[in-house]
C-alpha cells in the first residue's frame, strides 16, 4: 500500500457498514478493514460504524476529533444505502458536509464505495483463478464449468444489480477470457430475479463455481446464499472453510459446486479504502 503524498496524520477514516441485527459476522468485515488501516498509521483515527446495530455510525462520529473526517461506504455499490440511508444517519448535504460539533468544525467528506472500485473486479477474478488451479478445473470446455456472480440486488434501486452485472462483464473481460467466450458467466440476486435460487436454470455445467459479490460476510454471504444454492450453512466445516477465506466443495445432482467467499473479505479491499479515500482528498 502505497504512502507517499498526501499527508493524513491529522485526518480520520470513518467506515460504514450497513450491519444487521440478525447476525454480527456482517461486522466482522468492517472491523478487520479499520483495524488494518490502523496498524498502518497513516491517518490520525480510523473508526468504524453501522447503520442498524452498535456501534451505530453517528455515534462513532461523535467520538471523532479530526477536523477532516473520510466517510468510506463499505457497500457493493451506489443505490438506495448509499443515496439515503447512509446520508441521513450522518446529516450528510453532499459530497463534503460541514457541521459544528463539541469537537469544532469538522469536514465530512464522503467517498465513494467499495464495490464499485476498480481493484474489487481485479480480487474478484483472482479469487476465482486460484480456485480454478487449486481444484484442476479445466475451463476449455464449455460444458464443463460456469461462474455464478451472485449479487444483492433491491427493488428500491437499479444501482445493486448493474454494479453486479457490470463487475461479470468486467470479469470476463479482465481475467476469465475462455468462461466470457462459453457464455459461462452468469448474475443471480438475493432480491430480484434472476433469483440465486433457481441458478439451476443458467447453467448445467459440471462445475458451477458461485462468488458473492458483497462486501460483508454476514447473514447473506453465511446462510442466505449458500443455503439457496444447496450447501448446509450450519456445517462445522463450511463456516470454519468460511472464516479462514477457502472455498466449499460439494458434489451434488451430479455437479460439483464450490462456495467461494464473499468479495468483500478479502485482505486486498483495505488497498481499495486507502484509494478511495486519496480520491476523494484530490477532488477537494
Amino acid at each position: 500500500m502505497s504512502q507517499a503524498d498526501a499527508d493524513f496524520s491529522d485526518a480520520a477514516v470513518l467506515i460504514v457498514a450497513h450491519g444487521s441485527p440478525q447476525s454480527a459476522g456482517g461486522t466482522s468485515t468492517t472491523r478487520r478493514l479499520a483495524q488494518q488501516l490502523a496498524n498502518l498509521d497513516i491517518f490520525g483515527e480510523v473508526g468504524a460504524g453501522f447503520l442498524a446495530e452498535k456501534p451505530f455510525v453517528a455515534d462513532v462520529l461523535d467520538d471523532i476529533d479530526a477536523e477532516t473526517i473520510y466517510i468510506v461506504p463499505n457497500l457493493a455499490s451506489t443505490g438506495y444505502i448509499f443515496e439515503k440511508k447512509l446520508p441521513k444517519a450522518l446529516g450528510l448535504t453532499g459530497l463534503v458536509t460541514e457541521r459544528i460539533s463539541p469537537k469544532g468544525l469538522q469536514h465530512l467528506v464522503l467517498t465513494e464505495p467499495v464495490g464499485s472500485h476498480p481493484l474489487l473486479v481485479k480480487i474478484m477474478t483472482s479469487m476465482v483463478q486460484i480456485t480454478l488451479a487449486d481444484f484442476n478445473i479445466d475451463v476449455n470446455d464449455e460444458n464443463d464449468v460456469a461462474l455464478v456472480v451472485v449479487g444483492h440486488g433491491s427493488t428500491k434501486s437499479r444501482a445493486s444489480f448493474l454494479q453486479t452485472l457490470h463487475v461479470a462483464e468486467e470479469m470476463g473481460a479482465y481475467g476469465l477470457p475462455d468462461l466470457a467466450g462459453h457464455r459461462a458467466i452468469f448474475t443471480a440476486f438475493l432480491d430480484e430475479p434472476p433469483f440465486i435460487q433457481d441458478w439451476r436454470t443458467l447453467t448445467t455445467a459440471k462445475t458451477v463455481i458461485f462468488l458473492p459479490f458483497l462486501i460483508s460476510d454476514g447473514y447473506h454471504a453465511t446462510r442466505d446464499v449458500p443455503l439457496a444454492i444447496g450447501f448446509d450453512p450450519g456445517d462445522a466445516d463450511f463456516l470454519a472453510n468460511l472464516s479462514q477465506n477457502k472455498p466449499n466443495k460439494i458434489h451434488l445432482n451430479g455437479q460439483d459446486l464450490i462456495y467461494l467467499s464473499p468479495a468483500g473479505s478479502a485482505k486486498d479491499v483495505a488497498e481499495i479504502i486507502f484509494s478511495r479515500v486519496k480520491q476523494a482528498q484530490e477532488r477537494l
